[in-house]
C-alpha cells in the first residue's frame, strides 16, 4: 500500500514539474494544454521521429501518429527517487510508454485531418516507462 502511495505521489510530482516547466514558456494564448498517453511503436533514428499509438483504453491518436522529436523537450521521472531528468531521443525505445503534452488547437487540427503527414506537434514528452537504476 505504501508503495502505491509513493508511486502516486511520484506521478503527481512529475506532472506538477511538467506544468511548472511549461508555464515559463511565455504567452500560451488561450490554448489548453492536453496530456495524452501513448506507446512508441517505431523509432526512426535517421529522421529523429517516433511513431506512437494510443495507450490501452484511450482513443485520442487512432492507429498511429508521427512525432518529430528534434525540438521536443523530453524528461524522465524516476518514481522511486522522485528525480526528474532531461533525456534525449536516444533514450526512447519501442514499446516505451510516454506522456505527451499537446496544445488543444494542434489536437483539433490533427483530428480534423488538416495534417496529411499524420504528424502531431508535441510541446513536451515524458518517458513514463520506468528504467532500472544505474
Amino acid at each position: 500500500m505504501l508503495d502505491r502511495n509513493v508511486r502516486g505521489i511520484g506521478i503527481a510530482l512529475c506532472l506538477l514539474t511538467l506544468f511548472i516547466f511549461l508555464s515559463g514558456c511565455g504567452s500560451l494564448k488561450d490554448d489548453t494544454l492536453l496530456t495524452v498517453n501513448a506507446v512508441i511503436m517505431e523509432v526512426d533514428t535517421g529522421k529523429q521521429t517516433i511513431t506512437v499509438k494510443d495507450d490501452a483504453d484511450e482513443n485520442t491518436l487512432g492507429e498511429e501518429c508521427l512525432i518529430d522529436c528534434p525540438s521536443v523537450p523530453m524528461v524522465y521521472c524516476d518514481f522511486a527517487t522522485q528525480k526528474v531528468t532531461k533525456i534525449s531521443f536516444e533514450d526512447l525505445q519501442v514499446n516505451d510508454k510516454v506522456i505527451m503534452c499537446i496544445r488543444s488547437s494542434e489536437m483539433e487540427n490533427f483530428r480534423s485531418g488538416g495534417n496529411e503527414e499524420n504528424t502531431l506537434k508535441v510541446e513536451q514528452l515524458q518517458l513514463y516507462t520506468q528504467r532500472p537504476a544505474e
